[in-house]
């Protein structure tokens, strides 16, 4: 069965005007990405050819309505296929990882935590009195609440598969119930 979700951008993108092009971008949220000056921060990347300064969504996990660089890098991504059978995952490439990123990876790794993963897409418009390429306003599409389940590094390239949370098959009530700490429950008197 053909994923919906490729065939539907594949048309988008077919009939897009000439002067638009979509700015797909990641963003890679830990909680061992931080600033120089210990402030939480994310790595930001865009596919294109050039740094990119993006509005965040009012409802962005970090950074919310403000603008942020997202750094130029080559990569490849495979959204998440959409089927009733299985959660989709999001795989992702990133070649020539830069030296900037490198310590924050390493970093991460050090630490028993997921790491988030956004992609977000904006839409450049072409300006036809200067001929250069503006976005404004928040992303066009959002795929959000993606953990990375899978991560591979090497010094050329790292890539990995990010997935949705598995809410369906979570045992409920997280909590056992046992005869120890509730008695009452299974007939037990003190």
């Amino acid at each position: 069965m053909s994923d919906p979700w490729s065939a539907a951008l594949a048309e988008a993108y077919a009939s897009a005007p000439a002067d638009e092009y979509p700015v797909s971008t990641l963003e890679l949220i830990h909680p061992q990405f931080v600033d120089a000056e210990d402030n939480q921060d994310t790595i930001r990347v865009a596919l294109d050819e050039r740094s990119w300064a993006l509005t965040y969504e009012a409802t962005a996990p970090v950074f919310a309505g403000q603008t942020r660089t997202f750094e130029p890098l080559a990569m490849r991504i495979s959204l998440p296929e959409q089927s009733e059978a299985a959660f989709g995952t999001l795989e992702l490439s990133l070649d020539n990882v830069p030296r900037t990123i490198w310590p924050r990876l390493q970093a991460a790794a050090r630490v028993r935590a997921s790491a988030k993963v956004i992609f977000r897409q904006w839409i450049a418009v072409r300006d036809l009195e200067t001929g250069d390429y503006a976005v404004s306003g928040p992303p066009d599409m959002i795929v959000d609440q993606l953990t990375m389940k899978i991560v591979k590094a090497s010094v050329l390239q790292l890539s990995g598969s990010a997935g949705f949370v598995d809410l369906l098959n979570r045992a409920f009530p997280r909590r056992r119930f046992d005869r120890d700490d509730f008695p009452g429950l299974h007939g037990v008197s003190l």
